[in-house]
């Protein structure tokens, strides 16, 4: 395996692992989402910088590290699958409770400007 390649893994599991970490520790009614925005900005680009070099031509090598490296990074994409499921359904949770407030909003705002109207 390339060197670069296998730094590219490495650094991927790493910073998978810690994202798996933080989504799977926080309260399902906790929700971050500019933090959450960040995260997956950070994953996306791993997954691109690591597909970049396999659409280049470098495949993995036999060597025990690679073969570990790229095992583990298989186990962190099957575990992120499941983690951004989990962060979807969050996400959508949060918005409509966002809908709500919204809605609660508006119709406080149309009262007060029925009650200004009347006085």
């Amino acid at each position: 395996m390339n060197n670069e390649l296998l730094e590219a893994i490495r650094l991927a599991n790493r910073e998978f692992q810690e994202f798996i970490e933080q989504v799977a520790k926080k309260d399902e009614k906790e929700v971050e989402p500019r933090g959450d925005i960040c995260r997956l900005a950070k994953v996306d680009l791993r997954l691109r910088t690591v597909a970049r070099f396999l659409s280049a031509g470098f495949a993995p090598s036999q060597a025990p590290e690679a073969e570990f490296e790229v095992r583990k990074y298989r186990k962190n994409l099957k575990t992120l699958r499941g983690v951004m499921e989990t962060l979807q359904s969050s996400l959508l949770v949060e918005k409509a409770r966002l809908g709500n407030v919204r809605a609660n909003m508006q119709a406080a705002c149309a009262w007060a400007t029925s009650l200004r109207e009347i006085s």
